[in-house]
């Protein structure tokens, strides 16, 4: 049984109380590293003993931090301790913005994994209140609600729960009390949390079941709105909405190794991250939309824009330009950043605009492209940056900076970063055409919807529609090259849909325009030689439907994507992978996102089909840092 514990990978959280002589830093530290995974810009451990919160955090990886600050070393006598490791959402990875934070008394120490949408709300009244605040975090705000709510002589349990019916967003939070020394206290809504326990003697939470799997196999899941209470070997479960109910939760047992746990479950870190796919979608529309409205007033007011990236960014940058595009009229030139200098030369022009997409921030073409334009004008370009990685060499270049939802991606072929870039792209669209006033608000609330539905679908798709694909790889596999064709927006998923299966299942494969192919690229086709044409029904469909009658004639088996409702390139394919969304222009512009899932699928099964190892491919690494 896979017990889904959560699926977007913000931060990592650990936390122990127990009754035993154990050492408890050593295993607060093993914790959080098992969970580096998750995130590794910054980390800290706080440990509880004689009405005191010890603490040691820093930023870096959790190695480098051990090495100097000795993370392990705490009280003997602590029985009680938090740990964190952290992907930056708010703030830099800084020693200051790492977790734990505390309140104004240093009683109160929270620990968290998601983002709080009305923050600065909060912070605002509180530093009214005379909190003082020391970071950039959305956190903070956590232990001084609290703070605030306990001065009033509100029990720590019941400050808590007020606390946390105060923010609105996502969190999986994690508390405890230098006067509390018998109680950790958890919440969770949006952001994993699990409970282990160890009956009778120790109790341990935690983002991911690696955490604690050394020491008991048996945990509870705790769902959203649902808060446990933990002493050491017993836990109480109650809903923060309705606290006086009790709530009785199901104990499981995990059946796991470590390795598998690490996964979710699953075989292998690309196909968890095609699977978080949702999530990470739907974190990301949590965009704050003044961040898009100032990316699309730059871009309203630019004489010439570019975009420019690298790789799967690349793709994700051609598809979402054809989207800001249709509602900017204007046109942008996409240039892959390796050539960026050598393209545009002395042509580069003052009051320029430059978009850089990047699921790293890092890539070092990226980087000297935006250094040789920030050089070369001084301060006359404006740089626009989407990305991943808060922090990273991008955003320091950069004049404005959003940072895509996606969490970190272990796998080495970006999945769900891909999804993200494109989505945040077509929303800083919607903003340009509100701002513009190139659509009623009718029309901009119907993309707006279908940009909304996007984790919908993938998620009906991959719940319901993927036993297809491991036949269409055995098919496949008896090709050597073959094609994937497309006409339009849907150029771009084609040619990321051929890098996925390159990258992966090592299989020659090119992403062509449907047109383009008929002048070079149709000669090789023979009778059996795949072609898989991607086919939303939008304005390029019809003459698609003459592409995959020339291609059918001269022998090529076709293989569509294509809606549910398709009907006439369906009844000329051979085989079809069918995507559960309407057949109107308000969904068409975002077959990008809710097409590639079923590629990044064919490319893992192909994968494992040549007995490669999809998270490794050959010859290549996550960020390309180097020449």
């Amino acid at each position: 049984m896979i017990y889904q514990t959560g699926y977007l990978r913000m931060c990592g959280i650990f936390g122990i109380i127990t009754n035993q002589d154990i050492p408890i830093g050593q295993i607060a530290l093993e914790g959080i590293k098992r969970l580096e995974y998750r995130g590794y810009d910054s980390c800290g451990i706080v440990a509880q003993y004689d009405s005191q919160l010890f603490i040691k955090k820093d930023a870096g990886k959790i190695d480098e931090i051990n090495e100097r600050l000795k993370l392990f070393d705490f009280p003997l006598e602590s029985k009680l301790a938090l740990a964190h490791t952290r992907w930056a959402t708010h703030g830099p990875p800084t020693k200051v913005n790492s977790h734990p934070h505390l309140d104004c008394s240093r009683k109160i120490a929270v620990i968290h994994n998601g983002i709080l949408e009305n923050f600065l709300e909060l912070k605002e009244q509180l530093e009214l209140e005379g909190h003082k605040f020391l970071s950039d975090t959305d956190t903070e705000v956590i232990p001084h609600l609290i703070e605030r709510y306990i001065r009033q002589g509100i029990d720590f349990t019941q400050a808590v729960i007020k606390a946390i019916n105060k923010c609105v967003g996502a969190y999986g939070v994690v508390i405890c009390h230098a006067d509390h020394p018998d109680m950790i206290i958890a919440v969770r809504k949006e952001s994993p949390l699990v409970i282990g326990i160890e009956e009778g003697k120790t109790t341990y939470c935690a983002s991911d079941i690696p955490a604690f799997l050394p020491y008991t196999r048996m945990c509870y899941i705790l769902e959203d709105n649902e808060m446990a209470i933990l002493k050491a070997g017993s836990v109480k479960f109650l809903n923060i909405t309705n606290p006086d109910e009790p709530l009785e939760k199901e104990l499981n047992k995990i059946e796991w190794s470590i390795d598998a746990a690490e996964k979710g479950g699953y075989k292998h870190f690309m196909l968890k991250e095609i699977y978080e796919e949702p999530l990470a979608l739907r974190q990301t529309m949590k965009i704050p939309r003044s961040k898009l409205q100032t990316f699309a007033k730059i871009l309203w007011s630019a004489k010439n824009i570019y975009i420019t990236a690298a790789g799967t960014s690349f793709y994700a940058s051609l598809a979402g330009k054809h989207i800001v595009t249709k509602f900017l009229g204007k046109y942008i030139h996409a240039i892959e950043c390796s050539e960026f200098q050598i393209e545009l030369g002395d042509a580069l022009q003052e009051d320029s605009v430059i978009i850089c997409v990047s699921q790293s921030g890092e890539t070092i073409d990226l980087i000297e492209a935006v250094r040789w334009a920030k050089e070369k004008l001084k301060k006359k370009i404006t740089l626009l940056c989407i990305t991943n990685v808060v922090g990273s060499s991008l955003t320091r270049y950069s004049d404005e900076t959003i940072v895509t939802q996606a969490g970190p991606e272990i796998g080495v072929a970006a999945t769900k970063t891909y999804c993200t870039q494109v989505l945040t792209l077509a929303l800083i669209a919607l903003e340009i055409a509100r701002y513009r006033k190139v659509l009623n608000e009718q029309e901009i609330n119907n993309y707006y919807e279908a940009l909304k539905s996007t984790p919908d679908i993938i998620e009906d798709y991959l719940k319901n529609k993927v036993s297809n694909i491991k036949d269409i790889v055995n098919n496949l596999d008896k090709s050597s090259n073959f094609f994937y064709l497309a006409r339009g927006i849907s150029i771009a998923t084609a040619k990321e849909g051929g890098l996925k299966l390159k990258e992966v299942a090592c299989r020659f494969i090119e992403g062509y325009s449907a047109a383009h192919a008929k002048h070079g690229p149709i000669s090789l086709v023979r009778e059996g030689f795949p072609i898989i044409f991607i086919a939303p029904p939008d304005e390029t469909y019809q003459r698609l439907v003459g592409n995959v009658m020339e291609f059918k004639a001269r022998g090529g088996k076709i293989i569509s994507v294509v809606v549910d409702s398709d009907k006439i390139i369906t009844n000329l394919s051979d085989r079809t992978i069918r995507i559960p969304q309407p057949a109107n222009k308000y969904y068409n512009i975002i077959s990008p996102i809710t097409f590639i899932p079923a590629l990044q699928l064919l490319s893992y099964y192909a994968a494992l089909k040549n007995n490669l190892d999809p998270d490794q491919p050959r010859n290549l690494a996550k960020t390309v840092t180097v020449h």
